[in-house]
């Protein structure tokens, strides 16, 4: 008796350690049952210096975060589908996708961030971003490639990075690689016997035999063209070209005629210099000379640049490389030219901007959701599908990633490989948004006072004369390319 209760606290003591080495099992295959892996193998990656948070189990914490996006239908289908294939791959994190029309995206983005209900990631216009970055709302993407192992910013193409005043601070990645180029409609070029557009930049057509092509391509209600002594120029059913006249298209042009918004030293406003106010004028020829463009009282009734194609109103379009998801979608016959050349024939790139917030609570999953979207790998639709164009140096570069997202599908014509992909990553400058300081204030007063132009009231050069003095106080210098 007295032996049995001199061996009872060792029994109560190995009991105890049994019970607790079983419950430490039984949490490690309850986590394996819960993710369909284990822990390890659910989703994260210590190489890339983001394995998400854990329990005392091991289980990987629940995380939700908020991605805010703008574009059309299509794009909101598009990006819904990447950030359902990415909670695909990371199960324990779930991407609340939330659309805003890109009209009311700055309204609603300030609102939420006032509000401390400030997404985790997202798109932001370059020049919401650059006052945001002012203030450290932003995680710097240099910090993140410090501790990822995977992933350089040398795998990505060199203009897209948006940095801050302290080079080391890179605050933003273009969203995608973008650049414009002449989309047409096939039938269009073919009833009218007129040579299609090239697609290499060393044989883009010169400025005057743009707008010969734009002449033949351009119909009164009579069927007779603009090159036609008797064209009626007051009832025109197809218009050879149209364009946009918001800064990206127009500033395509300009730095094709060596222009630039600002100075090479950041000091001066540039769009009242000869190069610059040439090439706006001619675009605002096409509209009231030749009359081969529509004028923004007749471009209202056209809904977009991807239904005037389809619809036969216009034979061509000067266009961001985006609208090949609509064209594609639509099954339009279309293909794609390099833009005319003025003085040089170069793609400008452009993008929006995507950026990390500072205030997310889950940083490493937040970049962890940034580098998917950024891998046609794991993004493949918004690629293939004609939206965006990839980031990532070896998606150009690399054969069998090219056939993956850039070959054999609608959304990706004959001439595109030359006009927009190679033209991108080896005859291409970057676009004022990347290194103008003050961006949005100089480019908003420079661009609007064009409406004059467009509508014939006033030439390029009076324009630009005009507000120069009110441009020339907000310009603040240039950022490192």
């Amino acid at each position: 008796m007295n032996r049995k209760v001199q061996r009872s606290p060792w029994l109560s003591i190995l009991l105890l350690v049994m019970v607790v080495m079983l419950a430490s099992c039984g949490g490690t295959n309850a986590g394996q049952n819960s993710m369909g892996a284990s822990p390890d193998n659910a989703g994260g990656n210590s190489a890339t210096g983001a394995e998400g948070n854990t329990n005392e189990g091991g289980q990987k914490e629940p995380v939700t975060l908020k991605y805010t996006f703008w574009g059309s239908p299509q794009e909101k289908k598009a990006v819904e589908e990447a950030t359902q294939k990415f909670t695909e791959k990371y199960p324990w994190i779930t991407v609340n996708a939330v659309h805003i029309p890109e009209s009311d995206y700055d309204a609603k983005l300030t609102a939420m961030v006032a509000a401390n209900e400030t997404p985790d990631a997202g798109y932001v216009h370059g020049e919401l971003g650059e006052a945001w970055q002012r203030e450290g709302k932003f995680i710097n993407f240099n910090d993140m490639f410090a501790k990822d192992t995977e992933l350089k910013k040398e795998d990505f193409l060199d203009y897209i990075w948006f940095n801050g005043d302290d080079p080391d601070y890179t605050w933003g990645i273009s969203t995608a690689g973008e650049t414009f180029a002449l989309f047409y409609n096939k039938d269009l070029f073919t009833e009218a016997k007129v040579e299609m557009p090239p697609a290499k930049a060393e044989e883009a057509w010169t400025w005057e035999e743009f707008v010969e092509v734009a002449k033949q391509l351009t119909l009164d209600k009579n069927g007779k063209n603009a090159a036609d002594p008797d064209f009626d120029e007051n009832n025109i059913k197809q218009f050879g070209v149209s364009f946009e006249s918001w800064y990206g298209p127009v500033m395509a042009h300009i730095v094709n005629n060596n222009g630039d918004l600002v100075s090479e030293d950041g000091t001066t406003f540039a769009l009242d210099q000869p190069e610059a106010v040439e090439a706006i004028q001619r675009l605002a020829d096409l509209i009231n000379v030749h009359h081969v463009a529509p004028n923004p009282v007749q471009a209202k009734s056209i809904p977009s640049q991807a239904v005037a194609l389809q619809s036969r109103l216009v034979a061509m379009s000067m266009h961001g490389q985006w609208i090949n998801l609509d064209l594609g979608a639509a099954k339009v016959n279309y293909d794609i030219g390099v833009l005319p050349k003025m003085q040089r024939s170069v793609a400008m790139g452009i993008s929006g901007v995507s950026a990390m917030f500072k205030a997310t609570k889950y940083p490493e999953e937040t970049w962890l959701l940034t580098k998917f979207l950024a891998d046609p790998s794991g993004a493949l639709n918004l690629y293939r599908d004609g939206l965006w164009m990839p980031t990532l140096k070896a998606w150009y570069t690399d054969p069998a990633l090219v056939a993956q997202w850039a070959e054999d599908n609608p959304s990706h014509p004959a001439g595109f490989k030359d006009a927009f992909l190679d033209n991108l990553l080896n005859n291409s400058t970057p676009s004022p948004v990347y290194y103008v300081k003050n961006f949005g204030k100089v480019s908003s007063l420079a661009f609007s006072a064009l409406d004059p132009v467009w509508l014939g009231k006033q030439t390029a050069e009076e324009a630009m004369k005009a507000v120069a003095a009110k441009v020339q106080p907000e310009v603040q210098g240039r950022y490192d390319k």
